[in-house]
């Protein structure tokens, strides 16, 4: 049987099927040059298994659009050179800060309008376009016009991108400012501590000093490497000579020296630190760990606190305010009682220390009440992110280059 056109079904079936085949062929083969992240985006749509998400923050989707204006402020903040999974990775940091941000402006009522964003990318276009006019060598036909930079200005970011961007952004530096003003008690405090004296004596060290300290108590006796060559040579797997006997002892000797030493720097480290927190506890502690370390001691008299910030004992420097405990012990009563405190560490250097007087300086009331609120609040809104770290999810579904 056969159509008035003289096609045969036969011929239909067989070309409907090659265009099909050929369509398939296309469809793979666009999708194969594709970027990862839009090629997983379409293949999401076909199937049916999601909308256009990069990923998502605390349980709500991250569209695309999102994500790839994130991604186009690290790509500058990179210069240019970061990996995509580093872009990806950053993207997704400022997002993430986009929401919470957004969540605590929400919370205390605070928004920005869209026409506001608008207009303030219509101001941006308008000077940008001024701006060009002032360059020469170009006719006026290939200046752009404010309409075209503003076209372009939206398509690198979406409106409510740009929202979010400026309600983290104003939510710290035009809205959440204010007078933070300090208690009584906070100003005695402060104006006390500001005349404060301290009485002390330290003694500084490293972990080096440790180690070398250490590797004295390495050195083993005669007796000691002879009772490890009886043991080796009991082994049956034991090295043995050309004449299948034991290497004798004197051609081991380096061996086991080195051996031992392997062994026993363990156990010397862990001696030289129990021998250092023993020493601690003795009444005279401070100038026996001096001798034990072979360190001059510190001694401070009658010094603002402000000069615990560096204290030099020949090449060793170091910072007692580096450490949070030592203002911990600082503020407990009857510190002068307390002998040989700490050690306290700053970077790779501990010190033990010996008060000895703390005197803390009369009331000043000329200190200012009101805070430096923008200090404040600056931190507050860096410990936010923080604390919601393990809280806020981050599920990525964009993939990049790199994790393909």
């Amino acid at each position: 049987m056969t159509k008035p056109e003289g096609i045969s079904i036969k011929d239909l079936l067989f070309k409907v099927g090659s265009a099909v085949f050929l369509g398939i062929l296309v469809l793979m083969l666009v999708i194969m040059l594709l970027k990862p992240d839009v090629e997983q985006a379409g293949l999401d749509m076909l199937t049916g298994k999601a909308n256009i998400s990069a990923g998502r923050i605390d349980g709500s989707d991250v569209p695309m659009d999102f994500f790839n204006a994130a991604r186009r402020q690290c790509y500058m903040y990179f210069g240019g050179q970061g990996s995509e999974g580093q872009l990806a990775e950053c993207a997704f940091m400022i997002l993430k800060r986009f929401y919470i941000l957004n969540k605590l402006a929400r919370g205390i009522g605070y928004t920005y309008s869209e026409e506001g964003i608008r207009q303030a990318l219509w101001d941006e276009a308008q000077k940008n376009s001024k701006n060009s006019y002032r360059g020469a060598g170009y006719s006026e036909e290939d200046l752009k016009k404010p309409e075209q930079i503003y076209r372009q200005l939206l398509q690198e970011a979406p409106i409510r991108f740009r929202i979010e961007a400026t309600v983290q952004q104003n939510v710290q530096q035009n809205f959440l400012q204010t007078d933070l003003r300090r208690t009584d008690g906070e100003l005695e405090v402060q104006s006390e501590a500001s005349g404060a004296k301290i009485d002390l004596d330290a003694v500084v060290y490293s972990e080096d000093d440790i180690s070398k300290l250490a590797e004295q108590s390495l050195e083993p006796s005669e007796a000691q490497l002879q009772e490890l060559y009886q043991k080796e040579i009991a082994d049956p797997n034991s090295p043995k000579g050309k004449d299948g006997k034991p290497i004798p002892f004197e051609e081991r000797k380096t061996v086991l020296k080195g051996k031992y030493k392997v062994e026993a720097r363990k156990n010397a480290l862990e001696s030289v630190k129990a021998k250092l927190i023993a020493l601690q506890n003795e009444p005279d502690g401070l100038q026996k760990i001096a001798k034990f370390l072979g360190k001059a001691p510190i001694s401070l008299r009658n010094r603002p606190l402000s000069d615990l910030k560096k204290m030099s004992s020949g090449k060793d420097n170091f910072s007692l305010l580096a450490d949070s405990k030592f203002l911990q012990d600082l503020s407990t009563p009857g510190l002068a009682q307390k002998k040989n405190i700490g050690p306290y560490r700053d970077g790779d250097k501990y010190a033990i220390v010996a008060f000895s007087k703390l005197q803390f300086g009369a009331p000043d009331p000329s200190f200012l009440r009101i805070r430096d609120s923008a200090s404040v609040v600056s931190g507050i809104l860096m410990e936010i992110p923080q604390s919601l770290e393990n809280e806020i999810t981050v599920e990525r579904l964009a993939r990049s280059a790199s994790e393909e």
